[in-house]
């Protein structure tokens, strides 16, 4: 198995869950404050609430803070940094950065939505983001025609990619059992693929998106791959 060098975008992002994690253990569990429920994303029964405004944004940063929690933290932290990671180098920080930002509203916006009129519940962890990208990267390759080599052990089609993130949607629903976070993973995915639409739109001139020295894969879309990081240093553990 080979495993993905730490981007940037991914090493930083893993650093502020960290630190966010470690603030909210201390806060909760030694000085009686609640800065976990101050970030997730909650939607009470009796009605939105002026935290939610925040929240919509900050959710992605609220873990659990049991001890059981710390095994979930880091298990998702590895599962963040094996698919964001390769994402990051196939598309640049920039495209990255894009696409998390829309999968974190992706998630949140119907979640409170739904929570606020309907299904009143609480959102918290940065599954949404990982989601989101795993599900732009697997409708990427479909766009492309292409198959992706997972880590270099598991070679997978587009459609097999889509249904392992629908699937770990649905496991942490029947471990959970909580809709509101169903709602968000789903929305988050959503967003994903939304996001490459956008992203294989052709340009503003018409025609394909074309860049010199390389050559771009062509294909009706106008999609091109931008490989992050150092020309002579391609991802070999993506096809």
């Amino acid at each position: 198995m080979r495993f993905p060098p730490l981007t940037p975008v991914v090493r930083a992002l893993l650093a502020i869950f960290l630190v966010a994690y470690v603030a909210q253990l201390v806060s909760d569990n030694w000085l009686g404050g609640r800065l976990a429920e101050l970030l997730m994303l909650s939607v009470p029964a009796s009605g939105p609430t002026v935290a939610n405004g925040w929240q919509i944004g900050t959710y992605v940063l609220a873990q659990n803070t049991s001890p059981q929690g710390v095994t979930g933290f880091l298990l998702s932290a590895v599962f963040f940094w094996l698919v964001v990671s390769p994402f990051e180098q196939l598309y640049g920080r920039k495209n990255l950065i894009r696409c998390l930002v829309m999968s974190l509203f992706g998630g949140s916006l119907p979640a409170f939505a739904v929570g606020a009129f309907f299904l009143p519940g609480y959102v918290y962890g940065f599954s949404t983001l990982t989601l989101g990208c795993f599900m732009a990267w697997a409708w990427s390759m479909r766009t492309l025609r292409q198959r992706a080599n997972f880590f270099g052990v598991w070679e997978m089609s587009p459609t097999t990619m889509m249904l392992v993130v629908l699937g770990l949607a649905l496991i942490q629903f029947l471990a959970s059992g909580n809709w509101l976070h169903l709602i968000a993973d789903l929305g988050a995915t959503g967003a994903g693929v939304l996001f490459i639409e956008l992203l294989s739109r052709p340009s503003a001139g018409g025609g394909p998106r074309t860049r010199k020295g390389s050559g771009p894969r062509k294909n009706p879309h106008g999609l091109r791959v931008v490989k992050g990081g150092k020309d002579d240093d391609p991802p070999k553990w993506l096809n």
